[in-house]
Parts: structure tokens; C-alpha cells; sequence
């Protein structure tokens, strides 16, 4: 008899929570439908507003699917994208520094503290980028050691003794942020030989207040400025546009590896490439490129030390639609 009233009363407890989801759920739906039938971009709401894991923050997810706008549309987008960030997300810019740049006409459209070096945190792989496309060959074999696994985070999921090309370490570096993958470079060529050439790279473009002391981004020494960053990008827009096509890849396959590219902007037809980066020392930084405009005009845009970067680009783009 007791084994019959747990029995019946369990099954009612069941049934009784199963209603409740059912109805709450129909209400959530219900209160919810209007409000995402006035947005354009509804999947974008997901990834402002998802968790961001530790170390090289370039984890907003979810977003896979291309979606193309025409330039009467881009302001649209912007506004409703911006529309479903959290009510504490919309007050201003949250970054210590930041710029927006028209490269297509030098001018600079909006800037904070410019001129003032801090960390950059995964930001710093983009000159990883150019120096081991300068200073390697696209054929030469990497091998992975212990000392490069060392580094602080797998994210290319490499295994001690396996061997790579050149070329194909640079999708590891840009799309996943991988700190053994920028280690792999730098001891490949030699340590200190690598970090000369990325600082000497940085001085001959005219990036006076940026400096390297490690090819992932991890040492707080790593500094440089928003606006030598605006610098950097557009170097490499004008002359190693392969670095910023990688950093368009979604996914990337390499024998027994499948990386996947967590970048938000990729499902955006106007973004142009890009890094984010993150560590405790910098916190959220980013260098964007967007392609605006009937005139398809290009712009950098820049963050460093923010505490929202999703919002603050978000932000920013918005200032290039007024």
C-alpha cells in the first residue's frame, strides 16, 4: 500500500511540475514574441548577452549563419542589435580607451584616450601574425614540445611531439586565440630573436607607444596604444590581408583538428576581420574592421580595457550610423 501511494502522488508531483513548465514556458513565449518580431537580428540577442570565459574572451557563440545587409539596412541592424543588450549595458562606453577610425579617409570619427598605453591582451597575435608570416616559411615543420604546451591555455588542443606546418599554425593563433600556437612560432624561430622582430615591426610602422614582451598577449607588459592599434590593423589590411581572411574562417579543419571560430561579427556581411582578446591585467580588448556605407567605407575600431566589449563596439558601430 505505502509503495502505491508513492507511486500515484509521485506520478501527480510529476505531472503537476510538467503543467507548470508547459504554462510558464507559453507565458515566457507569449510576452517574448512581440518583442522579437520587432528585431532584425533576433540570434544576436544570445550572444551579447552570453558568459565570457576566461582568458582570450573571444567566446561569444551561436551565431553561424551569413547574413547579408545592404548599406540602408546597416543602421537598422546596428540599432536593434544594440536594442536587446541588458538595460546596465546601454549606459556608455565602458572602455578606459577606444577609437573609431575611417581608414578609407584618415579621419578619426570618435577617440578616448587615444594615446594612452595599456595591455592588449590576444590583441597582440595579430603582430604574432606578421612576424612569422616575415620571418618563416609557409612549409616549414613545427614541432609541438613540452615547453610550448606549457604555456597557459590549450585552446588548439595540440599533443606534445606532433608536427605541423607554418601555415597552418596561423589558424589555431586567429581563430581559437591559442597561446601555444604564438609560443610555437616564437621558439620555432627563437624566443628572443621573434619578440625583436615583432617590436621592430611595430616601430617601423609608426606604432611608437606599443611594445611586446611575449607573442600570446599573456605578460601585462604587452601595451600599446588604441590608436597604434588602428595603426597595426590597417597595415595589415593594406599589406598581409591573408591574416585577417583567416580571422573570417568559421571553421578550419587539420588532420585529427577542427577549430571553430567563437567570433560574434561573423555572421555579419560587413565585418571585416578582426582580434579580441582578454586577460585579468588588460581585461576585454578588440580591434574590428567594418566595411559601412553605400561607399564601403572601412573602419578600425578599437577597445582596451573594457568591461563590456560586446556593448562598446556595439556602441561605437551605432556612432558611425548617426
Amino acid at each position: 500500500m505505502k509503495q502505491f501511494f508513492v507511486v500515484v502522488f509521485g506520478g501527480l508531483a510529476a505531472i503537476g511540475i510538467g503543467v507548470g513548465i508547459a504554462y510558464g514556458g507559453s507565458y515566457a513565449w507569449r510576452s517574448l514574441k512581440p518583442r522579437m518580431a520587432a528585431f532584425r537580428l533576433p540570434s544576436f540577442s544570445a550572444a551579447v548577452t552570453s558568459a565570457v570565459t576566461p582568458i582570450d574572451g573571444t567566446s561569444i557563440s551561436g551565431v553561424r549563419r551569413t547574413i547579408r545587409y545592404t548599406a540602408s539596412e546597416e543602421e537598422n541592424l546596428i540599432e536593434a542589435a544594440a536594442q536587446v543588450l541588458p538595460a546596465a549595458s546601454q549606459k556608455g562606453v565602458t572602455a578606459q580607451a577606444y577609437l573609431i577610425h575611417n581608414l578609407t579617409t584618415g579621419s578619426v570619427v570618435m577617440g578616448h584616450n587615444t594615446d594612452q598605453a595599456l595591455p592588449i591582451a590576444s590583441v597582440s597575435k595579430l603582430a604574432t601574425a606578421v612576424v612569422a608570416r616575415k620571418v618563416l616559411s609557409a612549409d616549414d615543420r613545427v614541432t609541438i614540445t613540452r615547453g610550448i604546451m606549457s604555456t597557459y591555455g590549450n585552446t588548439a588542443l595540440f599533443k606534445v611531439g606532433e608536427t605541423l606546418k607554418a601555415s597552418d599554425l596561423l589558424y589555431p593563433l586567429l581563430m581559437v586565440s591559442s597561446n601555444d600556437a604564438a609560443e610555437a612560432f616564437a621558439q620555432e624561430y627563437g624566443r628572443a630573436a621573434f619578440m625583436r622582430a615583432m617590436n621592430e615591426w611595430a616601430q617601423s610602422i609608426g606604432a611608437y607607444r606599443t611594445y611586446f614582451a611575449d607573442p600570446s598577449g599573456l605578460s601585462p607588459k604587452n601595451v600599446s596604444t588604441v590608436h597604434d592599434i588602428s595603426l597595426m590593423i590597417d597595415w595589415i589590411r593594406k599589406n598581409d590581408p591573408t591574416i585577417l581572411e583567416t580571422s573570417l574562417l568559421k571553421t578550419k579543419t587539420i588532420r585529427s583538428h577542427t577549430w571553430v571560430n567563437p567570433t560574434h561579427f561573423l555572421s555579419w556581411s560587413y565585418y571585416s576581420g578582426g582580434k579580441n582578446g582578454y586577460t585579468s591585467e588588460a581585461n576585454h580588448t578588440s580591434v574590428a574592421l567594418f566595411t559601412l556605407g553605400k561607399n564601403r567605407q572601412v573602419y578600425a575600431m578599437v577597445v582596451l580595457n573594457s568591461k563590456n566589449r560586446d556593448a562598446d563596439m556595439l556602441k561605437l558601430l551605432g556612432k558611425v550610423a548617426e
